[in-house]
């Protein structure tokens, strides 16, 4: 309401003045007269009144007034409230892959019922009201500035499709900030609520939310490595689901568009499962896994992903060996991406620096060769800086690190062990295998390189007979490989978020203002015209009561003449 609303209505007292002159009746004057009998005649017997005021003899035409009066003030109220500076409108429309999620039984979109949202706001702005649209998704972009052609808007937002996440929103709520200068400016966020974050803002935005609930099965990591020496991969998954019952679905794995294994998966209800799978992969430059008979999903777009095929730079290992016919060599040898070179215990060392030092014999040349990354096994700890501790005969193993990257598909719970030698830790270190009597194997982060140690050689265990072996061969391998350099026209993964997946509408956005769009925009035809139309209608038809009610005296007298 403007501020001079009040004083427009107060305008309505206007009725006390027109009602007093309706009801005033002016007082009969005598006057003298030769003879009174003929007046008496035609009046007939009258006593004359003194009031001033009597009961109106136009009650209808004072009512039409009246209704007239009190329009007329409420359109000009309105016109002072409807004459207020225009707004500006930024509109950040939301464009992530959730907002392509349909409807079960049907072909329309998220991103299509908040089209139709943007579209009835616009359809009932006025002319004054600028609105600028962004749109956040698989990036970011101003589509236009603020202005008066909404119909622009409302192309340019049906040229939009879904793709991308929900974390470029963040970006386009700050740009949309910086753009809203002014009071009058207001910012407003449609979107389906997934994954939403807002940033720090001057002002908080008005969220309209659409969409509904609906089931959906996603495939939401897809990575892939070479997983040992005898050629196989590591494929890793992860499914979530938003369904309220356990699915079996089936995962299809291809390199370039060739099929190479299905995969069968069990995905509880409203869970994540993720899964790792060892395959043998052919030849190629990238991995696509396909979820198939999952049943009723209303996102298509998480049901296929795909990633580059990881093969990893070229290592190169030097091997320090008392016999160059050992398991540890061969593993190495079968490694693809493996250049090995093999030292005996007195062999000159290489000046070149290696990726890799594995040591499962005492060098005794000389200076340990040069190396990012050692690995010792069951030899003398002293040349790295690490001491060692006593002997244990066959020691029970008591915890390893299975999470870390040397441990990967290593299984040390029941190795048969005959000995060991303990190692005494200090500070920077960390164990990565406990027996009773201590540390069997340890792990220590140098300036200029990474150090591994264990306490035993794998060859004086079962353990090489065991895939663990070839196992931790590949992982030392993978662990101390160079990291590859960036391929700036490398495809990256195309794999949703597992926040894109969980598809509930988020109806709530904290710090988000709860509010309708349309609801805010003035109407293209405001009220105070209407009014202000109606109010000159009622005076016109006030004009036209006398000639309304001489027509209906004519129309009477000529029914009683009909009639006798």
């Amino acid at each position: 309401m403007s501020p001079a609303t009040p004083w427009l209505l107060g305008l309505g007292l206007l009725a006390l003045p027109v009602t007093a002159a309706y009801l005033h009746r002016q007082r009969r004057i005598k006057q003298p007269v030769s003879s009174a009998l003929l007046f008496r005649v035609i009046a007939g017997e009258n006593t004359p009144t003194k009031r001033a005021l009597a009961r109106p003899r136009h009650l209808v035409s004072l009512l039409v007034v009246l209704l007239a009066l009190l329009t007329m003030v409420a359109a000009a109220a309105d016109f002072r409230q409807d004459t207020a500076k225009p707004r500006d409108w930024i509109v950040v429309l939301d464009t992530s892959a959730s907002m392509g999620a349909t409807l079960l039984g049907s072909d329309v979109s998220r991103l299509d019922e908040a089209r139709e949202a943007l579209a009835d706001a616009l359809s009932t702005m006025g002319p004054g009201d600028r609105v600028a649209l962004l749109t956040a998704g698989e990036a970011t972009a101003v589509q236009i500035g603020l202005t008066e052609d909404h119909e622009t808007i409302v192309t340019l937002a049906e040229g939009v499709t879904a793709n991308g996440s929900g974390e470029a929103l963040p970006r386009a709520l700050a740009i949309a900030d910086a753009m809203a200068q002014g009071e009058d400016a207001e910012i407003v966020l449609i979107t389906d609520g997934v994954g939403v974050s807002l940033p720090q803002m001057k002002r908080a935005p008005e969220i309209v939310t659409v969409g509904s609930p609906g089931p959906n099965l996603g495939i939401n990591a897809l990575a892939v490595r070479e997983a040992d020496a005898l050629g196989l991969a590591e494929v890793f998954l992860s499914v979530s689901s938003n369904v309220g019952s356990d699915r079996e679905v089936e995962i299809v794995l291809a390199v370039d568009d060739t099929v190479v294994d299905v995969l069968p998966l069990t995905v509880p209800s409203r869970s994540a499962v993720e899964s790792l799978h060892r395959v043998a992969l052919p030849e190629g430059s990238r991995v696509k896994a396909t979820l198939q008979n999952h049943g009723d999903d209303v996102l298509a777009v998480d049901d296929v992903a795909s990633t580059p095929r990881n093969e990893g730079e070229r290592v190169s290992v030097v091997l320090v060996t008392r016999t160059r016919v050992s398991f540890t060599a061969e593993a190495l040898r079968l490694h693809p991406r493996v250049d090995l070179r093999i030292l005996g215990p007195f062999d000159v060392a290489p000046s070149e620096t290696a990726d890799l030092l594995l040591l499962e014999s005492d060098y005794r040349a000389g200076a340990l060769p040069p190396a990012r990354a050692v690995l010792a096994m069951g030899v003398d700890p002293t040349p790295l800086g690490i001491e060692q501790g006593p002997s244990v005969p066959a020691p029970d193993i008591m915890r390893w690190s299975f999470d870390d990257p040397l441990f990967r598909f290593v299984d040390l719970e029941s190795i048969e062990l005959p000995r060991a030698n303990t190692l005494r830790m200090r500070k920077g270190m960390r164990s990565l295998l406990d027996s009773e009597q201590g540390p069997l194997a340890i792990h220590v982060r140098e300036p200029d390189r990474d150090v591994v140690v264990f306490g035993f050689a794998p060859h004086d265990s079962d353990l090489v007979l065991r895939v663990g072996f070839v196992n931790l061969i590949a992982n030392a391998v993978e662990w101390a490989a160079p990291a590859a350099p960036d391929d700036p026209g490398a495809v990256p993964a195309q794999v949703l978020p597992a926040t894109e997946s969980h598809l509930d509408p988020v109806r709530a956005i904290p710090g988000a203002l709860q509010g309708s769009f349309a609801d805010h925009a003035a109407p293209k035809r405001p009220l105070w015209r209407t009014l202000a139309w109606l109010a000159l209608a009622l005076l016109m038809l006030e004009g036209l009561l006398p000639w309304g009610s001489r027509g209906w005296s004519w129309a009477r007298r000529r029914f009683r003449r009909s009639q006798a």
